[in-house]
């Protein structure tokens, strides 16, 4: 296996070997979850607006359970094949990368915020609404959706990085280098979003690219989970402003 490092020696993986079982997993997450990601997101889409509510809650619940399944059973193979808990990272690092990046994020944040508080004119409102058309059958279209919605995006940011950041960039680096197995991990993340079109698996996996730089700059999950997570969540929270019937009058603030 080749020894991974990121920054001043961050990211250090053991001598250990990939088992039959890490090797069954690492297929499921690249070959796998598509296909079903695929059809689940068409039947939904196809879906007469009656049954949609239904089939969209029915979708929230089956991709919590299914992420937080799957990330259990990689906690469940760490602790049973005691390996280090920082080569999945999720020690928590104090280094210049994590000060720099958690600075970055608080400053978008406080802009974001003070954006929306003053409010997105309708020429903005109608950008965002072309931006999220493609995946409005899966934002959440009432106060309860987005609710169930919320847990989703939790969900989404900690599962999803310990499955394609922490678990597949382990995987992968006993094959090639850190950075490599860093771009494979992307590149299966962006075609995990294929129902989108080929164009988002393409932004997708390069928003898979920018989370794995901050893993690999800052040696910990923590960051991209949590960026991951307060992507969702905005994303969740707008498409409710701008495609929720009972919410589209109202302005954004």
């Amino acid at each position: 296996m080749r020894h991974g490092s990121a920054g001043p020696g961050v990211i250090r993986y053991a001598r250990t070997v990939p088992t039959f079982i890490d090797h069954a997993l690492a297929l499921l997450l690249v070959l796998g979850l598509p296909p079903r990601a695929w059809f689940v997101f068409r039947t939904l889409a196809r879906a007469d607006a009656e049954r949609r509510p239904r089939l969209r809650r029915r979708l929230y619940f089956m991709a919590m359970l299914t992420q937080w399944t799957l990330a259990a059973v990689i906690l469940t193979r760490w602790v049973r094949t005691s390996r280090g808990w920082s080569e999945i990272g999720l020690v928590p690092v104090l280094t210049p990368g994590a000060i720099g990046v958690g600075v970055g994020l608080a400053l978008m944040v406080t802009l974001i915020v003070f954006q929306l508080r003053r409010g997105l004119d309708a020429a903005t409102q109608q950008r965002a609404r072309n931006r999220l058309a493609h995946v409005e059958p899966l934002l959440p279209h009432s106060p309860g959706e987005l609710a169930l919605f919320r847990r989703v995006a939790i969900t989404a940011g900690v599962c999803e990085e310990l499955l394609f950041r922490g678990f597949l960039i382990w995987y992968f680096a006993h094959f090639t280098g850190l950075i490599q197995a860093a771009l494979i991990s992307s590149v299966s993340f962006g075609i995990g979003h294929a129902y989108q079109g080929l164009r988002y698996v393409v932004i997708t996996a390069l928003l898979g690219a920018f989370l794995s730089a901050i893993y690999l700059v800052t040696g910990s999950l923590l960051l991209p989970m949590l960026i991951h997570a307060l992507m969702d969540l905005y994303s969740g929270w707008l498409g409710y402003r701008l495609f929720a019937p009972a919410a589209q009058p109202e302005p954004i603030t």
